[in-house]
């Protein structure tokens, strides 16, 4: 009889333990991202569910718009607590995600300087604030310029650097009553326009704002022919359709995809899909470089950039789950397959030296020089708020209802307050 008792309590011991160690790997986080439109984060979910047996990601597709997925993530957060474990983050949404503490600061459970070693340190300054890492990087981002290199060639003209070579290029090759137009971009008001800005504000020799200093600039002479050029593209040049208040990066890279431009301005994503997508009309014919830039100037790249981030309300149960998963998301396994699928200019260095990426993607040996190069978006919490008053003001612009050097000083004028409010609060 005792041993019968004994048997039992240790089968009820036993099940119990099973049942506890099945719970604890029975893990569920819930993933806020952009429209999967490749597939990629459903693959990679796949390959990192096979690895890891007990744990499930739950996708969930918020709008493309960044913006929109930014102020879904605000609104969930503002309950502490958070319906989303875990966020597709863009690297200007750190600073005033952290500084309202709804993120959990990753560097208190990885390996800090392995993360420095293995990324281009730009996607890692890029998630800190505070002396504190809130993301994993998994894509670095960088502005640039493609170009009808078949065009170019068959003119007999070298792509052009300066802003005036630009022009004068754009105007030369450009046929727009048979569909051809000279220079596309992202020019809806959002923060792809402010991107796209910032590249030509810089090239000119200008900024926006500097958070050490806590100095606003962009009412300056430089700041106000950047805004002037940009006019410029639409109603004095028009090499550039008015549709593009309209477009963001899909749109102007079908737009291109589709042979109605000479130039187009875009994010590292789009070689891959200009050359693999089957209604695509330029393949084998497109040329990459960096941005316009003034004379005496540089070209600049605005450091763009995605990785994941953790909600600081998730279940304690749930957060070494999540650490991995935002690890794995930056291993060599997941950025080459995110390359491979997508053409993404993945954070990983060691992505750019691999063969087979370098033959599907020979401009990756070039990129990797200007990834180490970039400037990024002035980090500060108020970023969002200096963002909708840069790109508000900007379309104001462009669509007439304000001069550049109005725009501008407008711009500055709220930027200012918008500073001075925060800071002095």
């Amino acid at each position: 009889m005792k041993k019968l008792s004994l048997f039992l309590l240790v089968a009820f011991v036993l099940t119990l333990f099973s049942m506890g160690a099945a719970f604890a790997k029975d893990i569920t986080l819930t993933f806020l991202i952009g429209p999967d439109s490749t597939g990629i984060f459903h693959k990679e979910v796949a390959l990192f569910e096979k690895k890891n047996p007990g744990i499930k990601i739950k996708l969930v597709e918020g709008p493309h718009s960044t913006n929109d997925r930014y102020q879904m993530f605000v609104t969930a957060s503002m309950s502490k607590k958070s319906p989303y474990d875990i966020v597709w983050a863009d690297i200007i949404w750190i600073p005033p995600l952290a500084q309202k503490g709804w993120l959990l600061p990753i560097s208190d459970y990885v390996d800090v300087n392995k993360l420095y070693a293995e990324n281009f340190k730009a996607t890692v300054d890029g998630s800190i604030w505070d002396g504190k890492i809130y993301r994993v990087p998994a894509m670095s981002d960088a502005g640039l310029i493609y170009y009808r290199k078949d065009i170019l060639e068959k003119a007999g003209v070298k792509p052009p650097r300066t802003f005036k070579e630009f022009f004068q290029v754009a105007q030369k090759l450009q046929d727009p009553k048979n569909g051809l137009w000279g220079f596309v971009y992202q020019g809806k008001q959002y923060e792809g326009l402010v991107c796209f800005y910032l590249e030509w504000l810089w090239g000119n020799g200008g900024y926006y704002y500097d958070p050490v200093t806590r100095k606003v600039g962009v009412d300056s002479p430089q700041a106000i022919e950047a805004t002037q050029m940009l006019v410029d593209t639409i109603h004095k040049y028009k090499i550039t359709p008015p549709d593009v208040l309209s477009f963001q990066e899909e749109e102007s890279r079908m737009f291109f995809e589709s042979g109605k431009a000479v130039f187009l301005r875009n994010w590292p994503y789009v070689w891959v899909l200009s050359q693999s997508d089957e209604m695509s009309k330029v393949k084998g014919k497109v040329g990459v470089m960096p941005e316009f830039y003034a004379e005496g100037q540089h070209p600049y790249a605005t450091q763009g950039g995605w990785g994941v981030a953790i909600s600081k309300f998730i279940e304690k149960d749930k957060v070494d789950a999540a650490i991995k998963f935002a690890l794995f998301m930056n291993s060599y396994e997941a950025q080459k397959l995110a390359f491979m699928v997508n053409g993404w200019d993945v954070a990983r260095r060691d992505i750019y030296y691999d063969p087979e990426v370098l033959k599907k993607n020979p401009f990756f040996k070039e990129l990797r020089v200007i990834l180490e190069n970039t400037r990024w978006r002035p980090a500060t919490p108020i970023w969002p708020k200096l963002s909708d008053i840069m790109s508000r003001y900007l379309t104001k612009a462009m669509t007439q209802q304000m001069t550049p050097e109005e725009a501008n000083k407008k711009m500055a004028e709220e930027a200012r307050k918008a500073v001075a409010e925060f800071w002095n609060k």
